[in-house]
């Protein structure tokens, strides 16, 4: 009889739509002198978050080898996928994508440099002020076959040049490499919504895979607050966007603090990516 429930259970979840919920969390690096809000004192509070929300995938930024050492060890369900943007290694911040091992398995993986020379590591181009990195993976999902590709990256913070032609190279590769397989965008921005760059990385005309903003009315228009929970001069910067073979819900941009500090300086946000 268990057996027969156990059948008649994964059939069901065989025809109900995938669902991938997708979280984007800038950590805030460990070298930052923050004090009070320095990595090793904010680490738990932060891992909580993420077990919290529980993602299926979670695209990360800032992350410094320490920190990712950390993150593997105490998300040691997920899988991760990332090099430093310094040297293509572990020198430097690391744009790191996980994704639970018991549901994915890596098809691929690259990264490329935000720059007019994207193969080659550590490069910089344009206003950058900072190297600057994406990486991304095919992923394939174990019990469907079904595959999908995830984009992760952190844009610079004051180039406004860098940020426009970053997002083209960015639309131009997601255009390269995807085909027709869903795709899922994330990262830190450093765009508003009335930026050049985010006109680009929304536009539905010059590109093959058109993306979307996963953002949904009412809910909180802003991520980039600092570590203070008082902090009322904050912007949308970090984004999740997806293409057309996804619907979304559930928009959240997550707000918990031990009521004085957020333990990152940005919020996170993640949403639910429904397969049409």
């Amino acid at each position: 009889m268990k057996g027969l429930v156990l059948f008649f259970f994964l059939l069901v979840q065989l025809f109900l739509p995938a669902q991938t919920k997708v979280m984007t969390y800038n950590i805030r690096n460990s070298h930052a002198l923050d004090g009070v809000n320095s990595w090793d004192k904010r680490k738990d509070k932060l891992v909580a978050l993420i077990r919290k929300v529980n993602p299926d995938v979670l695209g990360t930024q800032e992350v410094l080898l320490k920190q990712l050492k950390y993150l593997k060890q105490s998300l040691n369900d997920y899988e991760s996928f990332g090099v430093g943007r310094n040297n293509g290694k572990h020198g430097g911040e690391h744009s790191v994508i996980f994704f639970w091992k018991s549901r994915y398995e890596q098809v691929k993986g690259g990264n490329f440099w935000l720059s007019e020379t994207p193969q080659i590591p550590g490069s910089k181009s344009w206003d950058a002020d900072l190297t600057r990195i994406c990486s991304w993976v095919q992923l394939k999902e174990k019990s469907t076959g079904a595959v999908f590709f995830v984009f992760n990256t952190h844009f610079d913070h004051k180039g406004k040049l860098a940020r426009r032609n970053s997002a083209a190279l960015l639309r131009r590769t997601v255009d390269s490499l995807a085909g027709n397989n869903p795709v899922i965008v994330i990262g830190d921005f450093n765009l508003t919504p009335d930026d050049a760059g985010y006109a680009t990385m929304t536009d539905k005309s010059t590109y093959k895979v058109p993306l979307n903003d996963s953002y949904m009315e009412g809910a909180l228009t802003y991520t980039d607050c600092g570590f203070n929970v008082s902090n009322t001069h904050c912007n949308r910067i970090d984004y999740i966007f997806y293409s057309p073979q996804y619907s979304k819900s559930e928009y959240t941009v997550h707000t918990d603090n031990n009521g004085t500090y957020y333990p990152s300086d940005h919020l996170t946000v993640s949403v639910i990516l429904t397969k049409k």
